[in-house]
């Protein structure tokens, strides 16, 4: 799953996954990944640090209530580096930095998954 509020976020990293054969849901806001986990179970998310209403920090925990082992790339165009260990502490394995690195996006989703 890919949490941004950005619509071109969604969709470059949604057709770029896509075109890897991953199964892509997306969503835009906190709350609507919250909403589809609790709908369906997700193999890894990609998620937005800063995003208007539930942070991504803030949508970590509550992914995390809902699915433990959920494996979560936090992104962020932003180098703050006491967030990004907000994210770990709570259970994020990556971080990636905007403007994204498409090669090493998909080395770290794959070493992921093959796990």
């Amino acid at each position: 799953m890919i949490v941004d509020d950005e619509p071109d976020i969604l969709m470059i990293l949604g057709e770029f996954l896509s075109s890897e054969g991953f199964k892509v849901l997306t969503a835009k806001s906190g709350q609507q990944a919250v909403d589809k986990l609790h709908e369906m179970k997700a193999n890894l998310v990609l998620l937005d640090m800063a995003m208007p209403g539930m942070n991504g920090i803030e949508t970590l925990r509550e992914l995390k209530k809902i699915q433990p082992d959920l494996p979560v790339i936090m992104i962020t165009a932003y180098r703050d580096a006491e967030k990004v260990v907000d994210a770990f502490r709570i259970g994020a394995f990556d971080c990636i930095f905007k403007p994204f690195d498409l090669k090493y996006l998909r080395q770290a989703v794959m070493a992921k998954l093959l796990e």
